[in-house]
């Protein structure tokens, strides 16, 4: 493989990710526009649906392995998640709680991709969970709409992690065909749990115009990240891939702190920073960069 297309994953996960660190702009657009809870996130995805099905149609990949399958049900589900979590609790806390996401995959591919532990992993995770500890100043609320939205971004990041490295696994290159599958996943998925949960799951109000407008913002938003973000996740190891999408932090948390009255302070920054030095650990070990050429289920070298 050439060092340019070595190079491209990597630059696509990049920009998706900052691209997603500004996804509480539409999630909260969408709020005002009087539909909320998790119904946000279910429009995004709904709006998304019709470009990646024209796109999965045109292309006619070969039907994913179940492997494929179940990753993209869970990728489509952490989508949800995520963005059900921005709606509930602070963006700051919902994008740097998701970002255990690079831990959970750190052990997935020591359990399940024959990765060798060694001490650059044990400094990753270190980072990873004192950040989170920073943030959460050692707590996560077990009442109130925060309390949802902080448990909505832990369990996305666990669901991010274990569907992308079903994706990695699966040997399916057909990114159009598993964004179809996970944006269709994201969105029953959400209706189920919003019809299931009742008054925590929020309201469609507005009218017609308020979900076409939501819809529509889908379509261009939502769209295009989560096809690039799947190119990725074929290519790369889901550690690899987790830890790159913590450039996620730098828009979000930057953009939060910019322009909502959220708290943001030196403990926030603090730990914002220790996950991304966690990120710079995986990215830059010494076989870091040859993962991103390692065929499927050969990680462990």
């Amino acid at each position: 493989m050439t060092p340019t297309k070595a190079a491209a994953p990597v630059l696509f996960m990049l920009a998706a990710a900052l691209l997603w660190g500004l996804w509480w702009l539409p999630i909260r657009w969408v709020e005002s526009l009087g539909i909320t809870g998790l119904w946000p996130g279910v429009a995004l995805c709904l709006g998304a649906l019709p470009v990646t099905a024209a796109l999965a149609l045109w292309r006619r990949g070969p039907w994913p392995s179940r492997h494929t399958l179940a990753g993209a049900v869970l990728i489509g589900m952490a989508m949800m998640l995520y963005g059900g979590s921005l709606s509930f609790t602070d963006v700051v806390r919902a994008v740097l709680l998701f970002y255990l996401a690079p831990a959970w995959s750190i052990l997935i591919e020591y359990v399940w991709l024959g990765r060798r532990f060694r001490a650059y992993d044990a400094l990753a995770l270190g980072c990873a969970i004192a950040g989170i500890a920073m943030i959460t100043r050692g707590e996560i609320p077990l009442e109130g709409a925060g309390a949802v939205g902080d448990w909505m971004a832990l369990l996305s990041g666990m669901a991010w992690s274990a569907g992308s490295a079903l994706i990695f696994t699966g040997r399916s290159l057909d990114a159009y065909g598993i964004s179809l599958m996970a944006v269709t996943a994201a969105a029953l998925s959400g209706t189920a749990i919003a019809l299931l949960a009742g008054d925590v799951a929020g309201n469609i109000g507005g009218g017609p115009a308020a979900v076409a407008a939501a819809a529509g913002a889908g379509a261009l938003y939502t769209a295009p990240i989560i096809l690039g973000t799947v190119w990725g996740a074929i290519r790369l190891a889901p550690a690899t891939l987790s830890f790159l999408l913590t450039a996620e932090i730098i828009s979000g948390v930057g953009s939060s702190a910019l322009l909502l009255d959220e708290p943001f302070g030196w403990i926030e920054l603090a730990g914002a920073i220790l996950i991304i030095a966690g990120a710079m650990v995986e990215v830059f070990r010494p076989d870091g960069a040859a993962k991103a050429d390692a065929p499927p289920g050969q990680l462990g070298a």
